[in-house]
């Protein structure tokens, strides 16, 4: 099920256009795992009409409504319909965002998909504490 956690439609927006207009892919830049994933998603198609905020850093610009701390405990990703979604649904937002991983995107959205990957990020979470 995709966790709702902000329908308001602002968000970060330091390009000064329309924050509605694009995906927002809020990640913990200080998790080397983390880090080295969204390198791999920023060289993808699409890549580019995506915002990237990494909130570890403190000078990032944060969504209203959800504070760093929230952001740094589970991958999030606001779509374009302003809708905010966190850990393997967040992915799959993500990934229908990007045009290479579009159908896996589709797919990881539906049951039992959508249950199995929450579950796998949830055992993610708990190994990435150990590197922290």
């Amino acid at each position: 099920m995709t966790e709702v956690i902000d329908r308001k439609h602002a968000a970060a927006n330091p390009g000064g256009d329309d924050p509605r207009a694009a995906v927002a892919v809020y990640y913990d830049g200080a998790c080397p795992v983390c880090r080295r994933e969204i390198g791999w998603y920023t060289a993808m198609r699409g890549a580019a009409g995506i915002r990237w905020i990494d909130v570890a850093d403190p000078a990032a610009p944060l969504p209203d409504g959800l504070d760093r701390e929230a952001l740094l405990r589970r991958f999030t990703v606001r779509r374009r319909d302003g809708e905010t979604a966190t850990g393997a649904a967040g992915f799959s937002a993500l990934w229908r965002a990007l045009g290479p991983t579009r159908a896996l995107g589709v797919v990881t959205d539906r049951q039992p998909f959508r249950l199995v990957g929450e579950g796998l990020y949830r055992f993610f979470l708990r190994v990435r504490a150990l590197w922290r």
